[in-house]
């Protein structure tokens, strides 16, 4: 991929945010089937989004940078 380094964060952006809101509602289930209350299976969810979502941004700017 060829492009300014403007466009391809906002690209990288993107993909982590996403795999941040697959890898919420994965626990959200996950939570669910096991029979969680659903406070508890969304602060799960939660924390899973903004886990994966610091995770990937950190390893990007540590990558990238």
């Amino acid at each position: 991929m060829t492009g300014d380094g403007r466009s391809l964060r906002a690209v990288w952006l993107a993909v982590i945010w996403l795999a941040g809101a697959v890898a919420a509602v994965a626990a959200f289930t996950l939570f669910q089937a096991v029979g969680s209350d659903l406070p508890t299976a969304l602060g799960a969810g939660g924390a899973a989004f903004l886990g994966l979502g610091t995770l990937g941004l950190a390893a990007h700017r540590f990558l990238a940078d």
